[in-house]
């Protein structure tokens, strides 16, 4: 047979797949207890159902821990977690982990036409809401309104397709499927989600389907079983990622099956009554979902049945796919049955999606799982002619001449039938073999704890018979999404990765691992330095040659380009690796390096905001930022070299330890024939001139105790030893054209911003000619807010001193990375240094550093769930949930924030103390301190005595401590513009800002029901979780208790909470002041 009658439409591919089933927490559980033939079914857990009778069975298939919920990963408030339904939490979960199978980062599905389709049909927990007075906007929400449950996913990851409830009873989810499947041929949609989910909270369906004789008093689902007596409920969590096949085999996605076609009908009046089975519905949808396909039934495998193990429920769907199966089948090669429900039980809403999701492991696995718990067969099995067969043993998948197919069965007590045929995933070639290498692996977590975890389960996932390191590394970069605390690790090999992460689990720090935290929504400003000469050694970077293409290929050119110039070959000495000699090798060599090294960064996708070249750096630093190309920055660093060997014995050149100022003290009357040639930091100078008068000089430093050492160079630039070159050079270089380059530079000769317009022959006169201004260029780059990447360009790091001690006196946030390290392997080093580069929050082109590499699944995310629930107990009134608080007088103390009952705190969180805080017009006036708070731990507790006095307003009794009160000004001294405002003393000021700090902390803690310890003041409170409702009630509550207006969508806004602590402080001071 052949499938030349399938219609040229795309079949839709499964690409990601997330489960939570009895016995099983995702794709890989769930094949191995079907596979392995295990039985996962149990008994309903102790203190689910109290004092419910009337249960005609104690049997099901649950779940562990539908009480928790990593709440903080996806932002949602304590407040808001404890109120949504644990079945769309478990839900969220699955889709993230169907999202994470399927390789997408979130980044690449945010804003896409993604349609998501939920199936969730009872609403248990609503009625335990209820039970604790829980009738706010977020209970009504989450619990209330199961229909909410597809618009939160949506919004949660910020899809941008159709998005809805589907319910169908128990065929609901594979009705979703359906639904999915025709948008995306139709091509409304780019991708779908659709997800099931089926919790047992509550006795009640239980008590209906005793009743009705439904549920087996053996507690086993027995299809095809001549003595099958009922199904056996279950709970299932089930989300599939669906995308048109021909997009997802050019994206490189991992397929496990694809839909080639579905059908859905209702039974009507043809089965007798509403929720009996149909064989003419049956038979209907069979015909129309094989004619959907394009294919013949006798072309299909196996069919996962609906299967609930009911005598007439069996017999019915039995006989319908007997009437159909048998149509164009070869003799001999009977149509395979079985369902999944005799493993796990009945999934109910969920159950069409588990088939689904089993049916595309058996294609993937070629292997058909046997049904258990058979101990006699339907008689309809023997009959003559029969067409199907019941999977009573693990087999493996038929062999035929064409693709291996299978369908697909749900069906509703709605009397709801649904179809879905399915195809083998077409082959795909085999990746290369991959030579060793050194790689880098990025890991990264939401939450810092889940970190050990994660490390661990990677390094399971690199033994070395599991997993290419080349493909794994490149799948960890580009096929998932990156969060804010960061680990990366390098290494030569899968087992010595895996060593270095299992060492970091263990609480290690192996040199190979370095850790950091990304801030939200921040890149790094990068910024080349290229320093001057001196980080030459013998053989530099020679092993780049080999390891990387893009050195390669640039330093080829800059060789041929050296070689036009003089003659000779700058590869030939490295590979021979003896050392250079003479300024005419040096610096045209160290040139050719640095434009190669700052290639491979940008090839790495760390490019620069700005280049900063010091002294003959600024050569590379030009062509670099494409203000001269290759061949002209080869004439300027050639030309000038050579013109520079007539100039040895015309100076020296002292680097020492001292700043600007200390350094002229020290010239003093040698100012004549001694000057600052560099200003490399607040710490550190480079002094030239004469021999004999630096010599003088430097005597007089080193008895004040002063570092000075020689710089190893035959004449002293920066200084008038240079001006006999300068008309020779200028005309060396007369016909230099340079141009606007792509980056800034920040010259360091002008010490001012240039377009690269003005690198012409006089400016590489000057050049060489004037001073360095280096440290001001550093200062200039550190900007007020965000953090700064300087990566030095170099064969060995010469500045990173210098550059940290300019950033450690502008108090600025920024990090200095090498490229290589003397005598270390060069791919390595670099790659280290990208992993810092990483885990400081920038976004490396993971495709570029691992040409070639495909998709492999990798561990997922170690959630850190923490417990909410709602439990009939559970006080009416939360004391969260108060609208407004009592003003009291007096030290009002709290120990011990538990704010939110069913909420479990935090793990490690402290227990908390605050006291009142009284804050005068005097002692509100600046928020300088508060740029140093990073937590509520830092900040100090503050007591009346503290501050200036003045009537206070206390928040009283509740979760959350006493706040600050912003009384008006009492006589407070005239400042001298005369505004009654006196300039506080700094610790007043200090303390009167951690007040508004602690209460802005307390505040919004109190009103996310969350501990005030996990408040992060350098991230958006949006992070927590404040959402649209929860920020109006913040903003009345600021109101109340300061008289400051602050607009909800001041508070939405994406800054850190800090600025909205100087802000309140600000204008609580204005309010204090009357003005």
């Amino acid at each position: 047979m052949s499938m030349a009658s399938v219609p040229p439409r795309d079949p839709i591919a499964i690409i990601g797949a997330g489960c939570r089933l009895p016995g099983a927490s995702g794709p890989s559980a769930f094949w191995d207890v079907l596979a392995g033939e295990r039985d996962a079914v149990g008994e309903i857990p102790p203190g689910r159902f109290p004092g419910a009778g009337g249960i005609g069975t104690r049997a099901g298939g649950f779940l562990d821990d539908i009480d928790s919920f990593d709440a903080s990963f996806f932002s949602i408030s304590p407040h808001e977690a404890l109120r949504i339904d644990p079945q769309h939490r478990l839900l969220i979960e699955v889709t993230w982990e169907a999202i994470e199978d399927a390789g997408i980062p979130l980044h690449k599905l945010a804003g896409s036409r993604t349609a998501v389709y939920t199936s969730c049909l009872w609403s248990d927990y609503w009625d335990r809401l209820r039970g604790a007075g829980m009738y706010d906007m977020h209970a009504a929400i989450g619990g209330g309104n199961w229909g909410n449950l597809p618009g939160r996913i949506s919004y949660l990851f910020d899809l941008r397709g159709p998005s809805m409830s589907v319910e169908a009873t128990c065929s609901t989810s594979l009705v979703a499927v359906h639904l999915a499947c025709r948008e995306l041929w139709a091509g409304q949609t780019d991708m779908a989600v659709v997800g099931g989910v089926n919790l047992l909270m509550a006795p009640d369906i239980y008590l209906g389907l005793s009743d009705a004789g439904i549920l087996s008093p053996e507690g086993r689902c027995r299809f095809g079983d001549a003595d099958a007596d009922g199904y056996v409920r279950s709970e299932a969590v089930v989300s599939l990622l669906l995308k048109p096949l021909r997009r997802a085999l050019a994206d490189g996605d991992r397929v496990y099956a694809s839909i080639v076609g579905t059908a859905v009908n209702s039974n009507g009046r043809g089965a007798g009554t509403l929720i009996a089975a149909g064989v003419s519905g049956q038979e209907a949808m069979l015909r129309e979902a094989y004619r959907d396909a394009g294919v013949r039934p006798g072309q299909i495998d196996y069919v996962e049945a609906h299967g609930p193990g009911t005598p007439s429920g069996d017999l019915t769907e039995l006989t319908a796919l007997a009437r159909v199966m048998g149509e164009g089948r070869e003799p001999g090669q009977r149509c395979l049955v079985g369902s999944a429900k005799s493993n796990i039980g009945h999934g109910e809403g969920a159950a069409g999606l588990v088939g689904l999701l089993k049916a595309a492991l058996a294609l993937r696995h070629r292997t058909v799982p046997a049904t258990l718990n058979v101990r006699r067969p339907h008689p309809l099995f023997e009959q003559p002619g029969m067409p199907l067969e019941l999977v009573r043993r693990t087999r493996e998948w038929p062999e035929r001449s064409w693709p291996a197919m299978a369908g697909v069965s749900s069906f509703g007590l709605s009397a709801t039938n649904a179809h879905v045929v399915l195809a083998e995933a077409p082959p795909v070639v085999a990746a290369r073999r991959r030579r060793s290498g050194t790689y880098l692996l990025p890991l990264s977590a939401r939450d810092e704890r889940a970190l050990p975890d994660l490390a661990l389960r990677y390094a399971d996932a690199l033994q070395p018979s599991n997993s290419s390191p080349h493909d794994l590394c490149f799948s960890a970069g580009d096929r998932r999404s990156h969060h804010g605390h960061r680990v990366a690790v390098v290494g030569t090999n899968g087992r010595g990765i895996a060593a270095a992460l299992r060492s970091y689990a263990a609480g290690a720090a192996p040199q190979s691992v370095v850790t950091g935290q990304a801030r939200a929504g921040v890149t790094p400003k990068v910024v080349y330095v290229f320093p001057g000469q001196g980080a030459q050694w013998p053989g530099m970077a020679r092993d780049l040659l080999d390891d990387n293409l893009v050195f390669a290929r640039r330093l080829r050119e800059c060789d041929r380009a050296i070689h036009d110039e003089l003659g000779w070959s700058l590869i030939d000495l490295l590979r021979e690796g003896r050392p250079l000699s003479g300024t005419d090798e040096i610096q045209p060599a160290l040139w050719a390096i640095q434009v190669a090294l700052a290639s491979v960064w940008a090839a790495w996708g760390i490019r620069p905001d700005l280049v900063i070249g010091h002294s003959m750096g600024e050569i590379a630093a030009a062509t670099a930022s494409g203000a001269l190309t290759v061949r002209q920055g080869a004439a300027v660093v050639c030309r000038r070299s050579r013109l520079l060997t007539r100039l040895g014995g015309s100076g020296e050149m002292w680097a020492v330890q001292v700043g600007e100022l200390q350094a002229r003290e020290a010239i003093g009357e040698n100012a004549d024939r001694v000057c600052v040639a560099v200003v490399n930091s607040v710490h550190s100078c480079v002094l030239a001139g004469d021999a004999d008068a630096l010599g003088e000089v430097v005597e007089r430093l080193r008895r004040d105790g002063a570092f000075c050492k020689q710089v190893q160079v035959a004449y002293a630039s920066h200084a008038p030893q240079m001006d006999p070159i300068r008309d020779d050079l200028i005309e060396a270089l007369a016909e230099l054209r340079p141009r606007p380059g792509a980056v800034p530079m920040h010259s360091t000769m002008l010490d001012e911003m240039v377009d690269g317009s003005q690198l012409d022959a006089g400016y590489w006169m000057e050049n060489l000619r004037r001073p360095v201004c280096f440290a001001s260029a550093v200062r200039a780059a550190l900007p007020d807010e965000g953090p700064v990447l300087f990566i030095e360009i170099s064969p060995h790091p010469l500045l990173a001193s210098a550059i940290e001690d300019e950033i450690a006196a502008a108090a600025g946030a920024g990090t200095v990375i090498p490229s290589l390290c003397r005598d270390e392997p060069g791919l390595e080093c670099m790659l280290r240094s990208l992993g810092v580069a990483y885990v400081q929050g920038c976004d490396p082109d993971w495709s570029r550093l691992y040409p070639g590499g495909r998709f492999t699944p990798l561990p997922g995310y170690p959630w850190q769930r923490r417990r909410f629930w709602v439990d009939p107990r559970d006080s009416a009134a939360p004391a969260f949930a108060a609208a407004a608080l009592p003003a009291v007088t007096g030290p009002y103390t709290v120990t011990g924030v538990e704010a939110v009952p069913g909420v479990e705190p935090a793990p490690g969180r402290d227990d908390v103390t605050v006291s009142p805080v009284l804050v005068s017009s005097a002692s509100v006036s600046s928020l300088s301190s508060v740029a140093s708070v990073s937590s509520v731990s830092s900040v100090p507790s503050v007591s009346v005595g503290d501050v200036i006095a003045g009537p206070a307003a206390l928040v009283g009794p509740g979760p959350v401590a006493a706040l600050p009160a912003v009384p008006v000004a009492e006589a407070a001294a005239a400042g001298p513009d005369g505004d009654g405002m006196a300039d506080p003393p700094l610790t007043d000021r200090s303390v009167a800002a951690a007040a508004i700090t602690r209460y802005v902390v307390m505040r919004s803690a109190r009103i996310l029901g969350m501990s005030p310890d996990e408040l992060d003041l350098d991230s958006p409170i949006t992070v927590h979780g404040l959402d649209s409702v929860l920020a109006a009630k913040l903003s009345a509550q600021i109101q109340a208790d300061l008289g400051v207006h602050v607009r909800v969508g001041e508070l939405l806004r994406h800054r850190p909470l800090s600025n909205l602590t100087g802000e309140l402080y600000e204008a609580a001071s204005l309010r204090a002041s009357g003005r």
